[in-house]
C-alpha cells in the first residue's frame, strides 16, 4: 500500500481523537469551576497513580471515587469529561497491539475506492436474479463467490469471463463490498487504468517512484482486475508488469480476482505464456465462463 494513502487514512483517523480529546479538555476546564468536582477529580487521579504505583491494585477505593466523581457531575449537571472516541476499540488511534484497528482499515478502503474510479458498490443481499438469462445459475454463482470472500483464500485467483454486459463488473462490486465489511483491504481497478500506471512506472527515473506507483497493486488484500484485456498494450510493458504482479501477488499469498472479455485461449494468444500459466492453475485459479445477452440491453 501506498505511504501517501495510510497517511491520509491516519489523518483522519487523528483529526477524530484530537477533537474528541479537545472537547474532553474543554469540559474538564468548564467542570473544575466547580470545587466539589474538582478536589474528587483530583482525589481519584491521585487513587489511580497511586495504584500503578502499587502491587496491590486498589480497585474497590477506585471505582467508588468513580461512583462519587459520577454522582457530583450528575447533581450539578457537568459536561462529560472523558473523550468520545469514534472507535471505542482503539480510543482512535488506529492501532491494535500494533496491527490496523478495523476504523483504519475501512478509512483505507474508502481512499482506495475514490482512487480506483468505482465510487459504486453493490450488495449481495440486494442482488435481483430476475434479470438474467439464467437465473439459477447465477444465483449459485453469486453465492459461490460470497463464500470465497469469506474463505482463507487458496484459490488465489478467480477469473470470470464473459461476454459484455454479462454481469461481471456487478458481481465484483458485490465481492468488494463483502470483502471491506470483512476489514479487509481491497483495491478495484480497470485493466486500462493499471496499464496506465505500469506506462508510469517505466518512464519513471526515480527508483523509489516507480515501485511506489506498484504498490498498491502488490500489498492490498485483494486486489480486482476489472476487463482484462481492453488495455492499450505497449509491447515489453503490459506483459512485463502484468507478470509482475500477477506472480509477486501470488508470491505473497494475496487473492486476486479479474474480469475480462477473453477466454482462457484469449488471454494465451493476446498476453503470453507466463501470464497464462498464472491464471489458469486449477490448483489455485476458480475459472468461470458467464454466459448471456447484455443485461444494458434488456434495461
Amino acid at each position: 500500500m501506498r505511504q501517501i494513502i495510510l497517511n491520509k487514512a491516519l489523518a483522519v483517523i487523528n483529526k477524530r481523537r484530537y477533537e474528541a480529546e479537545n472537547i474532553a479538555t474543554n469540559n474538564k476546564i468548564e467542570a473544575f469551576k466547580n470545587e466539589e468536582y474538582k478536589t474528587l477529580y483530583q482525589k481519584y487521579v491521585s487513587k489511580m497513580i497511586e495504584n500503578a504505583k502499587s502491587d496491590v491494585e486498589d480497585t474497590k477505593g477506585l471505582n467508588q471515587l468513580k461512583k462519587e466523581l459520577d454522582a457530583v457531575a450528575k447533581k450539578y449537571n457537568l459536561p462529560d469529561t472523558e473523550p468520545k472516541y469514534t472507535c471505542k476499540k482503539c480510543g482512535d488511534t488506529g492501532f491494535i497491539d500494533g496491527k490496523y484497528c478495523s476504523c483504519l482499515v475501512s478509512e483505507i478502503n474508502k481512499l482506495l475506492i475514490q482512487e480506483s474510479g468505482f465510487s459504486k458498490l453493490e450488495d449481495f443481499a440486494k442482488v435481483s436474479y430476475d434479470i438474467f438469462d439464467d437465473k439459477e445459475t447465477m444465483k449459485k454463482l453469486y453465492q459461490k463467490m460470497q463464500e470465497w470472500c469469506h474463505s482463507n483464500f487458496d484459490k488465489k485467483i478467480v477469473y470470470l469471463a464473459g461476454n459484455t454486459g454479462t454481469g461481471k463488473t456487478h458481481l465484483i462490486r458485490c465481492m468488494a463490498n463483502e470483502l471491506i465489511k470483512l476489514n479487509k483491504v481491497v483495491l478495484l481497478t480497470t485493466s486500462f487504468a493499471m496499464n496506465q500506471d505500469f506506462l508510469k512506472s517505466y518512464s519513471c527515473r526515480n527508483l523509489e517512484m516507480k515501485n511506489e506507483i506498484l504498490e498498491k497493486y502488490l500489498s492490498c488484500d485483494i486486489l480486482f482486475i476489472d476487463d482484462l484485456g481492453t488495455e492499450l498494450r505497449q509491447d515489453g510493458i503490459t506483459n512485463n508488469y502484468l507478470y509482475l504482479i500477477l506472480n509477486e501477488r501470488q508470491e505473497r499469498g494475496k487473492a486476486t480476482v479479474i474480469t475480462s472479455n477473453m477466454t482462457l485461449e484469449d488471454v494465451r494468444d493476446y498476453y503470453d505464456e507466463r501470464i497464462s500459466s498464472r491464471i489458469i492453475n486449477k490448483a489455485i485459479s476458480i475459472l468461470y465462463y458467464i454466459s448471456g445477452n447484455d443485461l444494458r440491453l434488456k434495461k
